[in-house]
This record gives structure tokens, sequence and C-alpha cells, in this order.
């Protein structure tokens, strides 16, 4: 390597490291960001929203589980419930949740934006090898068109 890239690289780095360093150094408060454990931070929340595809579901949040109910497509009726979920804050009115259906052998992982009223989904169907049920994978956006928080 030729000493002007060495030098280069080494000043990279050298910047990157301090601006790691500060980034560390900030509190959750100063970032507003959860970078503990994941928490219930959903809980109380009612919601609903509806994908792309024109299918609907009805969400709420109550003592760290998840409910759902299809309200609209080929599901509608169907859903679940006393689900753990777990959630992080991770900006401004933005939840990222997941959680896992073992009895559907199904994993979720949902993105709620509650500024610009909109969800983001990745959902793994069905992940056990059995021939009778075939491995889907679900990756959605859709607009919430309800929302409610309980009061307490």
């Amino acid at each position: 390597m030729k000493a002007k890239t060495k030098w280069a690289a080494l000043i990279c780095l050298t910047v990157l490291g301090v601006g790691l360093t500060q980034a560390q150094g900030k509190t959750t408060e100063e970032n507003k960001f959860q970078f503990g454990e994941p928490e219930h931070f959903l809980d109380g929340y009612s919601l609903n929203f509806q994908y792309q595809n024109g299918t609907a579901i009805h969400m709420e949040f109550h003592d760290g589980q998840a409910q759902y109910e299809w309200l609209a497509g080929p599901a509608k009726g169907n859903g679940n419930s006393d689900i753990p979920y777990r959630s992080r804050k991770i900006g401004d009115k933005l939840y990222l949740v997941n959680w896992h259906e073992t009895g559907l052998k199904d994993y979720l992982t949902i993105v709620f934006d509650f500024e610009k009223m909109i969800v983001h989904s990745s959902i793994i169907i069905g992940y056990e090898n059995r021939p009778e049920r075939t491995l889907k994978t679900v990756f959605r956006s859709g607009i919430i068109d309800h929302l409610k928080k309980l009061e307490k």
C-alpha cells in the first residue's frame, strides 16, 4: 500500500472512531432511542391497518401481549391472541415490533410509523419444513386508518 493511502485510511479510521465514541457517549434521552432491553411500548394501543392488496387487520396490545383479527381478505374473521410481543422505540412515534407465533410457526417483524400512519411488515409464514405447509414470506406496507391509545 502506498504511504498516501495508508495515511488516508488512518485518518478515516480515526475520524470514524471519534464519531462512534461520541455517539456511544450519548444517553438514551439525548438521542431519543431505546437501546436497552425490548419493552412493551405499544401496550394500550388499538389500531386498524390495510395492506395494499386490500387485506385489513385489527390489532390490540395489552400487558405485553398482542392480539389481531383479519377484517378483510381471505383470512377474514381469523386471528390470534395472547401473543407475547417485544418492541423498541426507534424514533419519534416510530416503533419496531416482533413476535413469534409458535403454534402457527410464523415470525413477524413490523414497523409502525404513527407519525405517517403507515406500517411495514416482514413475516415468515410456516417456517417449519412440512410438505403440507409451504414456506411463505410476506413483505408489505399498509396504511393505518384507525389508531387509539387507551389512557391509563
